[in-house]
């Protein structure tokens, strides 16, 4: 289709519905509007580097969450540089300038990280669910995690390629001076156009968001139980206790005396083993202290407190996801449905960019929470704005 038919098209469309049009969004909000963008973009680029040069530098222990973590950074990373190639399009005067190849390249892969930030989100939630639930369940290795993330990657730009391959930009204007870049199916495949939205809106914000309802819902269940089972147990443990001290009160002096011997002999048993074990933390003697390998319990240790950070930090990304896409996923929805009522509002344009504003402010939380929440990131933090590498800090 021609630019002039193009205008005819849109010439008609403007006479059908003569009375409608957009207000356009006040000056001093699209001032703000892009200063909010800018300053997210920073903090997502330069907090996102961070988090993942923490990751791979790190020679310590790692917890598995900490590859799907450093993984969601990278693809929040990805995503953001899409975005700053292609915000000039969406702004005044509207028009594409990076040309055909841009086209098909940016916005795809802008939306395939997207999808492996969705996806990352889902696998942490699932994971902090596995862990509460069943600790005993065997983790994940480190080939399987490896595999679990590449193929994160590939199924989302698979599900890309059609977004690409299908974009073209397109002239508008009575000069064709004015370009956009379209995702436009031929008219044999336009009825498959809705379809393929509707799937990518299923896989990269519904079956995630149940995902993590289900995970959610389990872990409260699991709580509360545990909750039931620990007020059970120090009830029992009070009534013992109450029902010894009675007994005590009304024992005569006979065994009063008795017990005091057993009371002399037991205390001498946990001086016992007091000094056994700090003989054993000491050193266990000169063959241990001669032995240079690290422990395996001190191993386990610090893996386990990394991890119960994680197990806290995962919720706040998952809150924070829904909180900040829940509104551009049903603009979506209504843009997609046709919905006239939204579609006639005439402050649509001006919400548009405000939600999607906000569906890229989670790329700079995250960050921020990984750096208050987590002892490992916050370390990680301090070491960069203090300009001090990691073997220093060792030193």
């Amino acid at each position: 289709m021609s630019c002039v038919e193009k205008a005819v098209n849109q010439s008609t469309n403007v006479t059908k519905s003569s009375s409608f049009s957009l207000v356009p969004e006040p000056e001093e909000l699209r001032i703000v509007r892009i200063v909010v963008f800018s300053v997210i973009a920073a903090f997502a680029l330069v907090g996102n580097c961070v988090v993942c040069r923490a990751v791979w530098r790190n020679i310590g222990p790692k917890p598995i969450a900490h590859s799907f973590i450093s993984n969601l950074a990278l693809a929040e990373i990805i995503s953001i540089i899409c975005l700053l190639f292609t915000f000039h399009a969406y702004e005044a005067p509207y028009s594409w300038s990076l040309g055909l190849v841009a086209c098909k390249i940016l916005e795809p892969l802008q939306v395939a990280s997207l999808l492996v930030v969705t996806t990352t989100l889902a696998t942490l939630a699932v994971y902090r669910c596995v862990l509460l639930i069943k600790p005993t369940v065997a983790k994940l290795t480190k080939r399987q995690t490896g595999c679990a993330i590449l193929v994160s990657w590939v199924g989302s730009v698979g599900l890309s390629i059609p977004a690409g391959y299908f974009r073209a930009v397109n002239s508008y204007g009575e000069n064709c001076d004015i370009y956009y870049c379209e995702e436009t199916f031929p008219e044999d495949l336009r009825h498959h156009q809705n379809t393929y939205s509707v799937v990518l809106f299923v896989i990269n914000f519904a079956l995630p968001l149940l995902i993590m309802a289900i995970s959610y819902f389990l872990i409260s269940r699991k709580v509360r139980e545990h909750v039931f089972v620990m007020k059970s147990i120090r009830d029992e443990e009070s009534k013992a206790f109450s029902s010894v001290t009675k007994f005590s009160t009304c024992a005569d002096e006979c065994n009063m005396v008795h017990s005091n011997d057993k009371v002399v002999k037991g205390q001498v048993e946990l001086d016992l083993i007091i000094k056994t074990r700090e003989y054993k933390n000491n050193g266990g003697g000169e063959e241990n202290t001669q032995d240079h390998r690290p422990s395996l319990d001190i191993y386990n240790k610090n893996t386990f407190e990394l991890e119960n950070d994680l197990l806290k930090l995962v919720f706040v990304l998952v809150f924070v996801f829904v909180i900040c896409y829940i509104p551009y996923q049903v603009q979506f929805l209504l843009i997609e449905f046709n919905v006239e009522a939204f579609m006639l509002w005439p402050h649509r344009y001006t919400f548009g960019r405000v939600v999607f504003t906000l569906t890229c402010l989670p790329s700079a939380l995250h960050p921020i929470c990984y750096g208050t929440m987590s002892r490992f990131y916050h370390k990680a933090f301090l070491r960069i704005i203090a300009c001090r590498n990691h073997r220093n800090s060792q030193m």
